[in-house]
């Protein structure tokens, strides 16, 4: 609602910016085969007539339909101040107005950066940018502000209450105290800062690059990989940017020049067109800021989050560089000498050494090979075993049914909670052409007590079938997942604003970063982690290993992500006017990240997250100190513990953001939150 995009439309990305995968030499003899994992239930819906023409067929579909929601919206806030004097009343139809532009908004999100045909996507980022539009028009509407705050709430409850101090403080965000003519420019500048937004996003899509190589310089890539890829007509192998491609060259390939070639690709996606854009948008949210009377877009955004303001966000960059830069130092100086080894005249650690060196040290002093770990990750396996755990945690299930979707990869589910339906779902995992890019949940349906069921959808670029992933895959898996079933659970309350995901934003990637632990754990892997080709489960010893071999190099994976936090935090700290994006990212990484920048790459024009996450990417360390919090009642009580994953279920997952997030922490902890468990894990040998 208030900028830079609405509280229901987070896009959730977790990049694997520093995910580090492993090796280790194989087992002396194979463990016994167990039984395959559980299969996911699968219930097909057989359509008795042809199925109905969906909203994102085509761009007059879409359009048509977007249309009609807002002139539902438009007819909602008309009656509001016509509303009965009961106050209920007036917070009741306030509900559902925001019901209506929420669902609008979080559709239009996904399918602008999933649909193959570019009118559909254009169709949808015209939905966005009108939605927020009413959005702005709402918040900024005088009139509209004095009935809701003229609602008395003494004798509501405190859902109720919750709610019209959220309603009434995106009110004030959007600056509808202002006069008229800072309304107005307020309410355009939001409308620009909405399409450069997309423009950004849009330039990061498209930016997708491919590299041709001839087979020799692929010398060390599994042989999964290589006979996924095969030379051309000119004896070429293509690899892209994107994830499938990209992570693999980056962990495996023994020529530096092959693993630089396509990092060199992958740090320009989006430039040279997202240099004025970003410019731009920066300039953009400074001057919307001011006019709302804060001292910067950092501050704007920071002063309704957990953390409170931007000198908080200093303290917290401060106080983590404290902790890991000492040990990036140690681990950086053994990664060198590693890589003298191979060549005597090295200097640095350069950013397409990042993964491989970590990778050599990590094989060569712990005895993992992580190319040993990938035969037990095919991706279909590794999603059902999944789906088995996630039921088993949270008292779900999961059945696939047969829906309407906007490509034929797509698959639909349900989430079903004692035989009855209490969510649906959507997997778009694959990668295709101008799809993003990254790894998502994408809400789409805010689910409410009243009945309305949640929905969303998972958007990520995984290998297919029986590919393999990366153990780094599997844990994005289940962090995104874990955004998923947070959504899909918290659906206590009748209130939109209180239910999804809609708790703090610096608190939402607690709860998926909490489940990734899952995937380290050798009991859980067992589970579902079997040979592709002798189906045995992976070993208990080869997972030691991978624990073990993890500890090295997290220092430089904390400071690389002390660095984004910072680029994300710095570059919105300050009057933007005449910025050099690359000398100003360079300063930054000077100070803070662990390998030197690149010369002739612009990583800012493909780093997302400065549109979706803007000032906040600090989210991602926060939400882990708490999710390193949060694990410690089940590394007290084990990972299966069914009271205390009940516990969270209930105390956290459900209650969306009925409660403050540090009152969540504290009911389920019983306690109040501290740094210990994060301070504990990064000290961690």
């Amino acid at each position: 609602m208030a900028a830079p995009m609405s509280r229901f439309h987070l896009v959730l990305a977790a990049l694997l910016l520093g995910g580090c995968a492993s090796k280790a030499p194989a087992p002396a003899a194979p463990a016994p085969t167990p039984a395959p994992p559980p299969a996911v239930k699968t219930a097909t819906v057989a359509a008795a007539a042809p199925k109905p023409a969906t909203v994102w067929a085509d761009r007059a579909t879409f359009g048509a339909s977007c249309k009609a929601s807002l002139d539902r919206a438009r007819t909602l806030r008309d009656n509001l101040k016509s509303a009965p004097p009961a106050s209920e009343a007036r917070l009741t139809r306030y509900n559902q107005l925001l019901s209506e532009l929420d669902s609008t908004m979080n559709l239009a999100g996904l399918i602008s950066n999933t649909h193959t045909d570019k009118a559909v996507r254009e169709a949808a980022e015209a939905c966005e940018r009108d939605v927020r539009a009413t959005f702005s028009e709402i918040n900024l509407d005088r009139g509209l502000y004095e009935v809701m705050s003229g609602a008395d709430t003494k004798a509501l409850d405190a859902d109720a209450k919750r709610f019209a101090f959220k309603v009434l403080r995106e009110f004030k965000r959007a600056g509808v105290d202002k006069d008229e003519a800072t309304r107005e420019k307020l309410r355009k500048l939001d409308a620009e800062m909405v399409q450069t937004g997309q423009d950004f996003a849009r330039n990061i899509r498209a930016g997708t690059a491919t590299v041709a190589f001839d087979p020799a310089e692929l010398e060390g890539m599994p042989a999964d990989f290589l006979a996924a890829h095969k030379p051309n007509a000119d004896g070429k192998i293509i690899l892209s940017t994107d994830y499938p491609d990209y992570f693999p060259i980056q962990n495996y390939a023994t020529q530096e020049a092959t693993r630089k070639k396509l990092s060199v690709a992958f740090l320009n996606r989006g430039y040279p067109k997202n240099e004025p854009v970003l410019k731009k948008l920066l300039e953009l949210r400074w001057e919307y800021a001011h006019l709302l009377g804060q001292p910067s877009w950092a501050e704007h955004m920071a002063s309704d989050k957990m953390i409170g303001s931007a000198k908080a966000i200093e303290n917290f960059i401060a106080s983590i560089n404290g902790f890991a830069k000492p040990r990036m130092t140690k681990e950086l100086k053994e990664l060198l000498a590693r890589k003298k080894k191979d060549d005597p005249k090295a200097k640095a650690i350069e950013q397409w050494d990042r993964f491989y060196y970590v990778d050599r040290v990590r094989q060569e002093k712990y005895g993992f090979d992580a190319q040993i770990a990938r035969p037990y990750f095919p991706y279909d396996q590794t999603l059902a075993g999944m789906f088995a755990l996630y039921g088993e945690l949270f008292g779900v299930e999961f059945r696939r049914v047969e829906r309407p979707v906007w490509h034929p990869k797509v698959q639909a589910y349900e989430m079903l909670e004692k035989g009855v339906v209490i969510g649906r779902f959507y997997l778009d995992m694959h990668p295709r052409a101008d799809k993003y890019n990254h790894a998502a949940m994408f809400p789409m349906v805010t689910g409410l007590s009243g009945g309305v069921l949640p929905e969303a959808s998972l958007v990520c670029n995984f290998p297919e079938g029986a590919g393999l992933m990366e153990h780094s895959d599997v844990s994005t898996l289940f962090h995104e997942f874990g955004h998923l079933i947070h959504h899909l659970l918290a659906r206590s309350s009748t209130w939109v604003n209180l239910s999804g995901i809609n708790t703090e934003w610096d608190f939402v990637e607690a709860p998926s970063q909490l489940l990734e632990e899952w995937t380290w754990d050798a009991k859980v892997l067992g589970r579902f982690a079997m040979h592709n080709e002798t189906h045995a489960a992976i070993p208990a010893e080869l997972v030691q290993k991978l624990r073990t071999s993890a500890e090295f190099g997290k220092g430089t994976h904390v400071m690389r992500q002390v660095f984004y936090t910072s680029m994300s935090y710095y570059l919105h700290a300050k009057d933007p006017k005449g910025l050099n994006l690359d000398k100003a990212t360079a300063d930054i990484a000077k100070k803070y990240s662990p390998y030197p920048e690149v010369p002739g790459t612009h990583l800012w024009a493909g780093f997302g997250h400065i549109e979706g996450y803007s000032s906040m990417y600090y989210t991602y360390q926060w939400s882990l100190v708490l999710a390193k919090d949060i694990f410690t009642r089940f590394e007290k009580a084990g990972l299966l513990d069914p009271g205390a994953a009940a516990d969270y279920r209930e105390k956290i997952l459900k209650q969306g953001g009925r409660k403050d997030a540090k009152l969540l922490m504290r009911d389920f902890l019983g306690r109040e939150s501290t740094l210990e468990a994060y301070k504990r894990w990064l000290e961690r040998n």
